[in-house]
């Protein structure tokens, strides 16, 4: 019942962003269209449509679970030149590549159904963490600008810090990663450029890891029955 409520949540709350972002997103100019559009075939990504919501604030990020699309804010397209806003799309169509959209809503909806695991938190965090620092990576890949990216970062997060927003938006993410992502721009690795996974491993990996946390609660839920005389655990025991 918990998973299958986390599962409900989850729906629900895709459902409501996917209709915030159509009723209040408009769609992007020609021009803006264009440039998604060549950096995608550059990507590898599927066509995504942009859209542009009237906001004085900094927002960019990547929606939907079958048919990726891209939301900006006016802020990014007035206050990011032309190289820092197309880093920006870079990294934004990065996520389409990997379906990163679709990974981190299953792995929230595994986050809420099994929130009381610790470790459930902390593979959301660190999944949030990843994603972002390998979409940096290609995005840097695709541009060859990644001081472009590093610059629209650092924007970013001084208007962020400088309005005192609450939370920060998705393409920057939390204070504690934002040094270390400009810091990678820019001293890139040695290997720079990772694509992204093949399908099959990550639905394997997530599978694998759903699997793990069925069999760990199937166990819990054996060890509480067992001391009432009842459960398959009792059982197997009798028969043995």
């Amino acid at each position: 019942l918990v998973a299958a409520g986390g599962l409900v949540v989850g729906l629900v709350r895709h459902s409501f962003m996917v209709w915030t972002v159509a009723r209040r997103g408009l769609p992007a100019g020609p021009e803006l269209q264009a440039l998604a559009d060549l950096l995608a075939e550059r990507l590898g990504a599927p066509r995504c449509r942009l859209r542009v919501r009237i906001q004085d604030r900094p927002l960019a990020f990547t929606y939907g679970l079958f048919r990726p699309r891209v939301l900006l804010s006016t802020w990014m397209v007035e206050h990011l030149d032309q190289r820092e806003l197309e880093a920006v799309l870079a990294h934004e169509l990065a996520h389409a590549v990997r379906r990163d959209y679709l990974v981190v809503w299953l792995a929230t909806v595994l986050r809420d159904a099994f929130f009381y695991l610790p470790t459930s938190w902390a593979a959301y965090r660190q999944l949030q963490r990843e994603k972002e620092l390998a979409c940096d990576d290609l995005a840097a890949g695709a541009t060859g600008r990644p001081l472009a990216l590093a610059s629209a970062l650092g924007k970013v997060w001084h208007q962020a810090v400088g309005s005192r927003l609450g939370t920060v938006q998705p393409l920057v993410g939390v204070s504690k990663s934002i040094d270390t992502r400009i810091g990678r721009l820019l001293c890139p690795p040695s290997s720079t450029v990772r694509g992204p996974r093949p399908r099959l491993i990550a639905l394997g990996i997530g599978g694998s890891g759903l699997a793990g946390l069925l069999a760990l609660e199937g166990l819990g839920v054996a060890a509480i029955l067992a001391p009432m005389g009842c459960g398959p655990l009792t059982t197997f025991l009798r028969i043995v």
